[in-house]
């Protein structure tokens, strides 16, 4: 009778191989989708948030133009912005506002391909360090058996 782990081998042959080094380049494919794809969600909510900041920005400096104090039961009108000096922000928000879809694109596209930057970069000095290590330990065993397609 066979013992529990020659029964094991003949059910279940695996071949041992070893991984001595990896592809840089296959890394950095894999770093730039990666962190492409995973950078979409949150930089499309940082540029939503930031475009909802500048239209409240925007609303707060325009309601400040219309600043109504009533002294002795008249109404004086007050423009706080230019007493401020901020025409010049006010312009600015307003420039921004108007063109907040295409921004928005914009942003989302800048931050998705600075994360595949981080990502790509990332990758490859961690891939770089594994080859080095390998180098000098033999790299990683991995054991891979055959699946019987049915």
């Amino acid at each position: 009778m066979a013992s529990g782990k020659e029964a094991h081998t003949r059910r279940d042959p695996s071949t041992a191989y070893r991984v001595r080094r990896v592809s840089l380049r296959s890394l950095s494919k894999f770093g730039c989708a990666l962190g492409g794809l995973a950078s979409c969600l949150p930089s499309a909510f940082l540029a939503w948030s930031g475009l909802l900041l500048v239209g409240g920005l925007r609303r707060l400096l325009e309601s400040w133009q219309r600043v109504g104090i009533r002294i002795l039961g008249q109404e004086v009108r007050i423009d706080l912005v230019s007493l401020l000096n901020l025409e010049h922000v006010l312009q600015t928000v307003q420039e921004i506002d108007n063109v907040s879809w295409a921004l928005l694109v914009v942003l989302v596209l800048v931050a998705s391909l600075c994360g595949a930057a981080v990502f790509l970069v990332a990758a490859n000095l961690l891939g770089w360090v594994y080859n080095l290590i390998a180098g000098v330990s033999g790299g990683v065993e991995v054991e891979l058996r055959e699946i019987s397609r049915r």
